[in-house]
């Protein structure tokens, strides 16, 4: 079965950063790629994509960063899908049966239009998917993730990101 680009891994476990942040705050590729300790230049072009479908925008300046285009409520894993990874299909149909001998080749019922039983299978398990991956979003899997972290962990997160990303944002206030 075709997988899923390591993008989409490093777009979702990036975009949970976004969740619950300070209003008008912005997050650096830089500063995910050093917290995740993944690949800036990757992440980058994931971002473009991102920025590209309308699920993250960019600020340029001192406030320079990204920030989440709509609320983690309406942002789907299948957006996120779609946005770094395109239009996706599971089942790549080869017309196998229309070389069975036993058939008419002038007559062939699918050739009117409708797909094969097994083609009929692959599309409807493809749907299922997509309808899974548009259930989750991102809002599901920030809170997914505190109910099941230590507090510790959370709370370690949140202090990095406030020492390392939001520490601007602090000075401008004081």
């Amino acid at each position: 079965m075709p997988t899923l680009g390591k993008n989409v891994e490093y777009a979702i476990h990036s975009l949970v950063y976004f969740v619950g942040n300070p209003k008008g705050s912005t997050i650096t590729v830089r500063d995910l790629a050093k917290f995740q300790n993944i690949s800036e230049t990757y992440l980058a072009k994931t971002f473009t994509k991102l920025k590209k479908s309308g699920i993250v925008k960019s600020n340029i300046g001192v406030k320079g960063g990204y920030s989440l285009a709509r609320a983690p409520d309406e942002i789907t894993f299948l957006d996120i899908v779609l946005a770094v990874e395109g239009e996706i299909s599971f089942f790549e149909c080869n017309g196998i049966r229309d070389n069975c001998i036993l058939l008419d080749q002038e007559n062939l019922p699918w050739k009117k239009g409708d797909y094969c039983t097994i083609h009929k299978a692959m599309i409807d398990t493809e749907n299922k998917i997509k309808e899974s991956l548009g259930e989750k979003n991102l809002q599901w899997v920030f809170d997914t993730i505190n109910k099941k972290a230590s507090p510790e962990l959370t709370g370690a997160t949140k202090g990095w990101f406030e020492d390392n990303v939001f520490k601007t944002s602090k000075k401008e206030l004081s």
